[in-house]
């Protein structure tokens, strides 16, 4: 069996298993159905990637490196994510210490008033200092101010103790989480230099992938190749998820030309229309090139379709705005969002890198129609 039919029947059975699994009532992806959806995509990408030669090999090695780099990147931004948040709760520990410190000390100086005054009053005793006044009102009202000034005595007591309780508290809170602040750094140091290893093999894999592609026919043709799976890839996502309602919460992506805000904070290196370094096949997107780790964002509202490894793209999200349009994002360093997710103009997508074999780190982006390739500068913001 040829490799046109094999790819025929993995994408129809992919598509009619996930119609077969559809709500009927209400059409939308069920949990269930979405993690179907996932792994039939994922068997899909494996399919394209399949291995045929010293050069697949390759490639499959490649895909490897790239998705362990992926996998290091994300354990270091959540050992961040954590070290901020403890850190912020470190800084709220120790200024509440600061205030009960405050406290303490206020305490301390009206009970210090209290002993001196109490002092005093045992200078003469207390039945002595009522038998002295004449006045039986003065009496019962001394009477009551002893009992007051009593009671206010054990109440200071009493919250000047509580205090002290929770300054020992909290002080074993921060030293707890000072502790754990410095587990965490050890984490994140340890997980940066495995990081800088795995970006270190993939670097040399890209190397000598591109070496033993050493002429410009080769290029080309794997190029070629490379952009039809991408276009098998992006019709078959399209009928898969067509059945399923959208959501209505912003506005159609025919309506935004020329309104889109652009993925990455930089103007681009390579732009539509422009003839690659083979002189004989043009760009069909922007290549944005930046700083390893750089935020990627989406430029509309929609649903990711697509998020994995593809050959000549890297780790690839595909987002899919409705009526036929979706934008790629290829070359990243790792994704954050998984095929279902919803998500909204301006969200933080992909991180930047180099996935797929490139040397350079850059966002490699596309607008498509129907999976014909579109200008992005008819979108885009200028």
């Amino acid at each position: 069996m040829n490799n046109a039919v094999l790819l025929t029947l993995l994408l129809c059975s992919l598509l009619l298993s996930s119609l077969a699994n559809a709500n009927d009532d209400s059409r939308q992806l069920s949990e269930t159905h979405l993690k179907k959806l996932r792994s039939d995509i994922t068997e899909l990408q494996d399919y394209l990637a399949e291995v045929k030669d010293e050069h697949e090999q390759l490639v499959k090695s490649l895909r490897k490196s790239d998705e362990e780099v992926a996998k290091v990147s994300a354990q270091v931004e959540a050992l961040k994510s954590k070290l901020a948040e403890e850190r912020s709760r470190l800084k709220k520990l120790q200024a509440q210490q600061r205030t009960l410190d405050q406290n303490k000390r206020k305490q301390q100086n009206v009970l210090r008033d209290i002993l001196l005054a109490t002092y005093k009053m045992g200078q003469e005793p207390q039945i002595k200092m009522l038998l002295n006044q004449q006045d039986p009102a003065q009496v019962t009202r001394n009477l009551d101010l002893l009992r007051y000034f009593t009671q206010a005595h054990q109440q200071e007591i009493d919250s000047y103790r509580d205090t002290l309780e929770q300054v020992a508290k909290n002080a074993e809170q921060v030293e707890a989480k000072q502790q754990n602040l410095q587990v965490t750094l050890s984490s994140l140091r340890q997980q940066q230099q495995k990081l800088e290893s795995k970006r270190s093999e993939q670097q040399k894999l890209a190397k000598t992938l591109n070496q033993k592609i050493s002429g410009s026919g080769e290029k080309l043709t794997r190029l070629k190749q490379d952009r039809q799976k991408l276009i098998n890839l992006l019709g078959k996502v399209e009928e898969v998820f067509l059945p399923y309602e959208r959501k209505q919460e912003s506005r159609p992506f025919t309506k935004l030309k020329g309104q889109l805000p652009n993925p990455f904070n930089s103007r681009p290196n390579k732009m539509y229309g422009m003839w690659q370094k083979n002189g004989k096949q043009k760009w069909q997107g922007w290549l944005y090139k930046g700083n390893t780790g750089s935020d990627i964002k989406a430029v509309h509202h929609g649903r990711v379709v697509f998020s994995g490894w593809l050959r000549g793209y890297g780790l690839l999200t595909i987002v899919d705005h409705g009526e036929g349009y979706m934008s790629l994002y290829a070359r990243n360093q790792s994704l954050l969002k998984a095929v279902g997710d919803w998500v909204e103009t301006g969200e933080v997508i992909a991180r930047m890198g180099q996935s797929g074999g490139y040397e350079d780190t850059a966002l490699y982006f596309e607008i498509r129609h129907r999976g014909r390739p579109q200008n992005p500068g008819r979108w885009l913001k200028s």
